[in-house]
């Protein structure tokens, strides 16, 4: 079985559990690797030819454990919904009285919804004997060498090759040592069609990546950002995410 070569995916996987295995050697549900841990989970929600795709970083532990027994379509973003959903209408992606709950649907056309690393991975502290799946690990995933290979192929699988109709990807992470993250890794995707607009926001052709507040309870930064005040780093950085947003061709659409 090829499962970790490197085949790029044309569109994005369709409402629903994704059958990939590619970060697994065998038929095992999980796979460790040093202190980090992969379950094999992955999932979509909403259309496989959007025009906007949110994306997290991985499955935080409620979203793993509903992914186990919970509905398909409470599993995104489960209890943190309401930011996520605040955080969508500032940038005029949802209206007024619109909610993310109804767009993580099956029939959704406009919206899709997923996460860097599709399926759910985390890491062991070895200071608390306790695994961890949000904070600091975000960025030591893309720098530790049992982890980055398993970003790297998620990424090259789902976002390499994006449907023509994506014209915008919010990455929902602001923190500095995030957005480099994310940055890398598009970048060597994507190469040449690669271009930086500004410090929360590049470019891959016709598509824009913008980070934007993670709804996460844990974000201590999350009303800072939805502030928007400009003396403050995170208010800074929503301006410059709503300046870039507002620019798209869609953004009357949007707005």
């Amino acid at each position: 079985m090829d499962s970790l070569s490197t085949i790029p995916h044309a569109d994005l996987p369709a409402h629903g559990p994704i059958a990939c295995r590619r970060c697994f050697t065998d038929a095992a549900p999980q796979r460790d690797l040093g202190p980090w841990r992969v379950v094999n989970d992955p999932g979509a929600w909403g259309s496989s030819a959007p025009e906007i795709l949110v994306l997290g970083f991985s499955k935080g532990f409620t979203q793993a454990a509903l992914a186990r027994t919970g509905r398909f379509e409470d599993i995104p973003f489960a209890k943190m919904r309401p930011r996520l959903t605040e955080v969508l209408r500032v940038l005029g992606v949802l209206g007024p009285d619109e909610t993310v709950d109804a767009r993580m649907v099956a029939s959704e056309r406009r919206l899709a919804f997923g996460s860097l690393v599709r399926c759910s991975l985390s890491r062991l502290n070895e200071a608390s004997g306790k695994r961890e799946c949000t904070g600091p690990i975000m960025t030591k995933a893309f720098a530790e060498a049992q982890a980055a290979p398993i970003v790297r192929r998620c990424a090259e699988t789902h976002l390499q090759q994006l449907p023509a109709s994506v014209r915008l990807v919010l990455m929902l992470g602001t923190g500095d040592a995030y957005i480099e993250g994310c940055r890398g890794v598009v970048r060597s995707l994507h190469g040449p069609r690669f271009a930086p607009l500004n410090p929360v926001a590049y470019r891959t052709g016709t598509t824009v990546w913008v980070h934007v507040s993670h709804p996460s309870g844990m974000n201590g930064y999350h009303s800072a950002w939805m502030r928007g005040d400009p003396a403050e780093k995170q208010g800074q950085k929503r301006l410059l995410a709503m300046k870039v947003v507002a620019a798209l061709p869609c953004g009357a659409e949007l707005s």
